[in-house]
């Protein structure tokens, strides 16, 4: 039953826990799966999940969304909304969002609604060019993620007018498909180097659900898609694998503040 999980952080395997959810009981969901980009396994061994090991085979790892977002489904109201943080792998080579829309919406039946584009403004290493000075192989790093929303059944969200929170410009400014903001900037800080901000799951919530609605995260890190939805007045259901980031998220969203 939702009980157990309205408005807590619950520690364990999203596939699983996904299960014991109430069908037709979650309005919303933002999440940003691994990129499955070997993190940690760079040349530096730097920045890797907790336990979370991001190097599946790509067919393996599509497979593995595909389980997850089917188990997803029927937990979602009828137009209820799927937002799916995501980058490409290897400077672009790997279409990793592409993959998704498509079992997205010939397998598993979701509506496409839109592909937003996180323009981070931020390029890392600028020396990564490739074949420098030469047209032979090119290297294009992206500045770049997507945010794909899928609807399920319709595109259409009923929900009571007294209940809408998004405010007059933040609808004019976020209704545009390019989204421009800064990374989160305390990833060392809080110990997840694979953290959006608070801003990205804040648009997404006053732009897509309303007031006292679910909204639901599946890969729930340090908790920041709770932690906008509490903020927003929204309730709120976090799964993480991790018992330490479990703890760490739950404190955030205790202080409730947005800037935390």
């Amino acid at each position: 039953m939702n009980d157990r999980f309205i408005n807590e952080v619950t520690c364990g395997d999203c596939e699983q826990l996904t299960q014991e959810l109430d069908d037709n009981s979650v309005d919303l969901l933002i999440t940003s799966p691994p990129y499955n980009v070997d993190l940690g396994y760079n040349k530096k061994h730097q920045n890797p999940y907790d336990l979370y090991q991001d190097n599946k085979e790509h067919k393996d790892y599509i497979e593995w969304l595909t389980r997850i977002f089917s188990n997803v489904k029927p937990k979602m109201v009828s137009g209820g909304r799927v937002c799916i943080n995501i980058g490409d792998g290897k400077n672009g080579s790997v279409p990793t969002h592409s993959d998704i829309i498509q079992f997205m919406t010939k397998e598993l039946g979701y509506i496409m609604m839109s592909t937003l584009i996180w323009n981070k403004s931020q390029i890392g290493n600028r020396t990564s060019w490739g074949s420098y000075m030469s047209p032979s192989s090119p290297s294009f790093p992206s500045p770049f993620e997507y945010i794909l929303v899928f609807a399920k059944d319709t595109k259409k969200k009923v929900g009571d007018k007294d209940k809408i929170t998004v405010h007059k410009d933040d609808f004019i400014k976020n209704s545009l498909g390019m989204w421009t903001f800064a990374p989160e900037t305390r990833q060392k800080k809080m110990g997840l180097n694979a953290m959006f901000p608070v801003e990205l799951p804040k648009r997404l919530i006053e732009m897509l659900s309303y007031k006292d609605d679910v909204v639901l995260d599946i890969f729930s890190g340090m908790g920041t898609t709770c932690l906008a939805a509490k903020c927003l007045e929204r309730q709120y259901i976090g799964f993480e694998m991790s018992v330490d980031y479990c703890k760490k998220s739950r404190t955030r969203v205790i202080v409730g503040d947005l800037r935390a």
